[in-house]
């Protein structure tokens, strides 16, 4: 496929995402349709309250809403979350089909894919907040504290969540945990300034982006300081 030189990088991104993943283009929601940062999070924290007490509304997970979601989605929330399989965000937050935009590696790190993938959901999608959760005794953070050789594409993985980790080591407390945090928040900040999607949207309004820690024993999402 040739892409003519006077596409837009909006137009040029959104032909390569979607042919990527095999999508078929579909007309976004309108901005001002979609929650504000504030309420998606407020949805969020709701959810994550439900999963503390079990005690889950299980929302859009009806057939009806399946077929709605054919045309379009219009997810109100982006998460990047670590693959560990003991925190799967749409559980982890109570929330249903399409409700959630979300991307998993294991360290809740990001690479070009990643930021891409968020700045498909801020162009096209309108999404207006995206969190950043970490999680207690995160395998991916230990390697990196605990050192030494790792095998095949590891090294890549733990030379991103290294500088947290030596951060870490200055603070008191439990080195990992306190590395977690810290690997949040240096994801965070490194989201806020990517640019020029991500920066811009930030700097109009447009997104929030912050950052949490969820507990493996309760359940329980720490959202940490903006």
């Amino acid at each position: 496929m040739t892409v003519r030189k006077t596409m837009s990088w909006s137009a040029v991104t959104a032909v390569l995402l979607m042919g990527v993943a095999g999508l078929t283009a579909r007309p976004a929601a309108p901005q001002e349709s979609m929650p504000t940062a504030d309420a998606a999070l407020t949805e969020l924290k709701a959810g994550n309250d439900h999963h503390q007490r079990h005690k889950y509304a299980h929302p859009h997970e009806t057939a009806a809403r399946q077929r709605e979601l054919v045309s379009a989605q219009h997810p109100h929330a982006m998460v990047l979350a670590c693959a560990d399989s003991r925190v799967p965000p749409e559980v982890v937050f109570d929330q249903g089909l399409g409700d959630l935009f979300t991307v998993r590696v294991a360290g809740n790190v990001v690479d070009d894919a990643v930021i891409a993938s968020f700045e498909y959901a801020v162009e096209h999608l309108h999404t207006p907040l995206l969190v950043v959760m970490g999680h207690q005794s995160c395998g991916a953070v230990t390697a990196a504290a605990e050192g030494g050789e790792v095998p095949g594409h590891l090294p890549t993985l733990v030379a991103a969540i290294r500088p947290s980790v030596e951060q870490a080591r200055s603070q008191p407390g439990n080195l990992v945990e306190n590395a977690i945090r810290l690997n949040v928040e240096a994801v965070v900040n490194q989201l806020r300034r990517s640019g020029p999607v991500l920066s811009d949207a930030v700097t109009k309004g447009h997104l929030r982006v912050v950052g949490a820690v969820c507990s493996l024993e309760s359940g329980a999402v720490r959202w940490l300081p903006d």
